[in-house]
């Protein structure tokens, strides 16, 4: 099939469903010969896979996809579209390529045998990622400049962009070593250029291959298959429910409801429904972990104020804080502070912080809720009055599974690593320093337009 001359963009539009709703003459041409009639699915699987992630994902998508019948092989750019209805796909580039064999209309896929790793376009932006590599990826991250995305996520920012450039002007690296600003961990790093079938840059990937201080626990090398099969839609909604059933149960006997009962009896019974409650929020944290760890993983941007979420938050948490005589300190009712980001989300993230402070404070003391403006940043600071963190455990509280020691508060060792992935998805950050009265001050930042 020969290819238009393209003064101006080949346009078309999918639905929700694949269907082709509009398209200008090349592009019903290039659908018909994949199998598809006017008016019904798009019949290209790769145009159609990247029309459904874009409007899954809700953002610009644009990349290189390969397809090819019996007659032609082409290298096409796309560039779609979303909205709420339909994905607006734009054809920018269309290139024939030599036909290496016959075959249906196909996407012809990028590498894919290396487990960790990234992939990027001839202009150095990133298009894939897969395995450990991924994990610190939000999904607008796709598109953007490597240099950029790289910088933003791992330490050496100098040796990352020197890397990046040349691997952009066709110059192979061996191997450097970088460091991921999130958890720590330690990576060998290394890049190679793709090539197309006439030998020209198609783009370049880079390897990471991770440095190990101490071995894996089990639970952290197994996660991935594990939690994949176990938790999220499947299996949380079938724990929850009878989890659900033994706290209500537990609650009804121990509260006597039904009737006096011995004092021991109704010990055991609270018993119960504390530890059906540990469970639940385990179940809870499996899932959220799940599904922040997920490369498509994204957030709602809400506007919100984030002294409302504040007092929300105190309001939630009143009972357990007055059950140990501590005072929470909120935001006045006149402040505003706007932040741009999934109101859910951002509750979950102080309740998880304000429910900390209170676990780890003394009795009688304050926890102290404040917000601020600074830059282009929202900022809220949950301050207690605890023992606080030492500066060596700073960045240790925010990895996987990690109590510093503590064991038999009910805590599953998850809350601020999720609570970190969240912020950062939202486009924030979070982090921890001393409290000026003493104990620890989280800060969370988000983005304000």
């Amino acid at each position: 099939m020969s290819g238009p001359n393209l003064t101006q963009p080949i346009s078309g539009e999918i639905d929700n469903d694949g269907k082709l709703l509009r398209a200008d003459e090349a592009f019903l041409r290039l659908n018909q010969r994949a199998g598809g009639v006017e008016g019904g699915a798009i019949a290209v699987p790769a145009i159609a896979k990247l029309a459904k992630l874009s409007l899954n994902l809700q953002m610009k998508l644009s990349r290189a996809v390969r397809v090819a019948d019996n007659e032609d092989h082409l290298e096409l750019w796309i560039e779609v579209h979303p909205t709420l209805q339909f994905a607006k796909v734009s054809i920018l580039s269309w290139r024939a390529l030599p036909v290496l064999n016959k075959r249906n209309l196909i996407l012809t896929s990028m590498p894919d045998s290396i487990e960790n790793q990234m992939v990027f376009d001839r202009h150095g932006r990133l298009i894939s990622a897969k395995g450990i590599a991924a994990h610190g990826l939000v999904p607008s991250d796709f598109g953007k400049n490597g240099v950029e995305v790289l910088t933003n996520i791992f330490e050496n920012g100098v040796p990352l962009a020197n890397l990046i450039s040349a691997l952009s002007t066709g110059v192979s690296i061996k191997t450097m070593q970088i460091k991921r600003q999130s958890d720590g961990r330690a990576f060998d790093v290394s890049g190679d250029i793709i090539d197309d079938e006439r030998q020209a840059v198609f783009g370049f990937r880079l390897r990471f291959d991770p440095l190990y201080e101490k071995p894996l626990s089990i639970v952290e090398a197994n996660y991935g298959d594990v939690a994949g099969n176990l938790f999220g839609k499947n299996l949380a909604p079938v724990l929850r429910q009878p989890l659900g059933r033994i706290i209500a149960n537990a609650e009804t006997i121990g509260g006597e409801l039904q009737g006096p009962i011995r004092e021991n009896y109704a010990l055991y019974a609270r018993d119960i429904a504390n530890a059906a409650r540990h469970l639940s929020a385990l179940v809870d944290d499996l899932g959220d972990l799940e599904a922040v760890e997920r490369i498509d993983f994204q957030t709602a941007r809400d506007t919100i104020e984030l002294g409302d979420v504040a007092r929300r938050v105190a309001g939630l948490l009143a009972l357990k804080a007055a059950d140990h005589r501590i005072k929470i300190n909120t935001p006045a009712d006149d402040t505003n502070v706007v932040a741009i980001a999934e109101f859910r989300r951002t509750l979950q993230i102080m309740l998880n912080l304000v429910n900390n402070a209170i676990r780890y404070s003394s009795d009688g003391t304050a926890i102290t809720i404040e917000t601020e403006t600074a830059d282009k940043y929202a900022i809220v600071t949950v301050s207690d009055q605890g023992k606080g963190i030492f500066g060596a455990d700073r960045e240790k509280v925010f990895q996987k599974f990690e109590r510093l020691g503590r064991s038999g508060d009910g805590g599953s060792g998850l809350g601020l690593y999720i609570s970190r992935r969240l912020a950062c998805a939202m486009g924030g950050d979070l982090f921890v320093t001393d409290s000026e009265g003493g104990g620890a001050k989280f800060v969370l930042r988000l983005p304000n337009s």
